[in-house]
């Protein structure tokens, strides 16, 4: 019997090797509270000891000094805003690391101004916190990842892991493998600030295993399961203090040391969830405790998270053979860059690229509901590395300010359209059908640029948000309908009683002004008690057939 033939595959070939690139992973969130007290959120933040410095979006700063006391900080940066340049003076006093982290927050706020400018501005007011590092270690790969927290006063978050690569060659698949989809790789270690875990833990672990007592849905409810859910909460609570009351592992990051420890519960353990969605969620779940929503302070759940969405930002800056035009760049990479916005690499003819949303020759940008993707052009005598440019760092945080836009208004409609389907309360459903009613003005009127507000459109179109706001609107508007109703009703049933009530007035002013007088004059020797009980009683007839002739009469006009 003849052996079959068998054919190797060969892998494609592809173009793009990695040289440096940029990401921040931003994970947006939406708050079931509406309305957040950025002061004593700031105030919160820098008590923790999570924060050290809060820049507010009207330039104002808290930071802690050397004693641990809050100080304010007055920004007042001078210079115009369209010759692309601002200069700031600190005060004396201020600690080198704070100004470090400030300049990072003034060029995110001076291109954010850029972008909206006073007139028209749809953005609400906001803070801007740079959160303690945390470290993802996998053999002999390290990564430091620097997060960033924004936090809006609608109750939208937003929290930013930025990292910055360099490698010798980078081959695509790995590139799409290890750094785009970052969020599905496993790592052996992962390092994070011990408070932040603590703080963690005392948001989720009151309401942590309710899901486990359910079959088919159905929640199996008794003594022994109380018991059993108070008992595996105790034990959590005690691997978590047990594992952050033991010694941390110093790291320098940024010429800086923390003292980091791993999850808790996680030593010994090499399968488990360790990945950067799980820091994710411990870094929400540390700051949503220490949100303070305006009101009902006291009340958690308006700090519980409703909606969460999280998508990278990618800038590639150097890859090999990188072209200085756009059409030799989508002539020659325009497979490889289609495979880094389906983030897979197995794909050996991608889809066409989505159309280019930069109409300046600098940059191509490129987005989808996955992914955006800004990929760098590369002109004449400009240096192999990147970071010599000292237009470099304005250029990544231009990128990233345009990427928090687009976060914050799909996430704001995205909320708000999931709050329609199931609202909390009325004033929930109300502010969602304000956000809905909106939703085109304010994109249409979201950037003073053209170019940035047709790129909004585009990619709220890309991510589905825009198709959820017509069905939303009709969900909302038939909560409304419904609520009316209840309304009206529980007004006519109100009305009836009132009805009834002022009928018997009316009954006995009759009787006492009109048929008590008469009946003593007609029927003198009728004694004084039943004189006043015969006159109430016709009266009350008299009502009655008055108030039955005019029922009657409405039920005709109606019919």
């Amino acid at each position: 019997m003849p052996m079959p033939e068998i054919h190797l595959m060969k892998p494609y070939p592809t173009e793009l090797q990695v040289h440096q690139v940029n990401c921040f992973y931003n994970y947006t969130a939406g708050l079931v509270a509406t309305d957040v007290d950025l002061l004593k959120t700031a105030t919160n933040l820098l008590n923790s000891g999570i924060a050290r410095t809060v820049c507010f979006s009207d330039l104002k700063c808290f930071y802690l000094d050397a004693k641990g006391d809050i100080q304010l900080e007055w920004l007042q940066p001078q210079g115009r805003q369209w010759d692309s340049q601002w200069t700031v003076k600190f005060s004396e006093n201020l600690p080198p690391r704070i100004a470090e982290e400030l300049v990072f927050c003034l060029e995110l706020s001076f291109h954010e101004q850029r972008i909206e400018g006073a007139e028209a501005r749809q953005i609400p007011l906001h803070l801007r916190a740079a959160l303690p590092p945390l470290v993802l270690d996998r053999d002999d790969w390290t990564l430091s990842v620097y997060p960033w927290l924004k936090v809006y006063s609608d109750g939208i978050l937003t929290v930013s892991f930025q990292l910055d690569t360099t490698w010798e060659i980078l081959e695509e698949a790995d590139f799409i493998q290890d750094v785009v989809n970052l969020f599905q790789q496993y790592f052996d270690h992962v390092w994070v600030q011990s408070d932040l875990q603590r703080m963690d833990a005392q948001q989720i672990l009151p309401d942590a295993y309710e899901g486990e007592f359910t079959i088919g849905g159905q929640e199996v409810v008794g003594r022994k399961q109380r018991k059993l859910l108070k008992e595996m909460r105790r034990t959590s609570q005690a691997v978590v203090d047990e594992s952050l009351e033991k010694d941390g592992q110093s790291f320098e990051i940024g010429g800086e040391f923390w003292m980091l420890h791993q999850i808790a519960g996680s030593e010994g353990q090499a399968d488990w969830e360790a990945s950067i969605d799980l820091c994710r969620s411990i870094y929400f779940g540390a700051v949503t405790s220490l949100v303070a929503p305006r009101a009902a302070e006291k009340e958690n759940r308006l700090r519980r998270i409703q909606l969460w969405q999280g998508r990278p930002s990618i800038s590639l800056m150097r890859f090999r053979d990188q072209p200085n035009t756009k059409d030799a760049l989508l002539t020659r990479f325009g497979p490889s860059m289609s495979r880094v916005l389906m983030r897979s690499s197995a794909i050996r003819e991608p889809s066409a690229l989505p159309p280019d949303l930069r109409p300046f020759g600098d940059y191509c940008f490129h987005g989808n509901r996955a992914l955006l993707l800004w990929t760098w052009l590369r002109l004449a005598n400009s240096p192999d590395n990147v970071w010599e440019d000292a237009n470099t760092r304005a250029h990544l945080l231009e990128n990233q300010a345009r990427a928090e836009h687009f976060e914050y208004h799909n996430l704001r409609i995205a909320r708000a359209c999931a709050t329609a389907s199931s609202p909390p309360s009325d004033d929930h459903l109300i502010d969602a059908y304000e956000v809905l009613a909106t939703a085109e003005s304010v994109i249409h009127h979201s950037s003073q640029a053209g170019e940035i507000t047709s790129a909004l459109d585009y990619l709220m179109e890309a991510a589905g948000t825009i198709g959820l706001i017509a069905s939303s609107k009709e969900q909302a508007r038939w909560y409304l309908d419904e609520r009316r109703y209840r309304t009206e009703k529980k007004r006519a049933h109100m009305d009836r009683w009132l009805a009834v009530v002022f009928g018997f007035v009316g009954a006995a002013g009759l009787a006492d002004l009109v048929i008590r007088p008469f009946l003593q004059v007609s029927y003198p020797k009728l004694a004084t008690q039943w004189t006043g009980l015969v006159a109430f009683v016709l009266s009350v007839i008299v009502v009655s057939l008055l108030a039955g002739c005019v029922w009657i009469s409405n039920k005709l006009r109606r019919e």
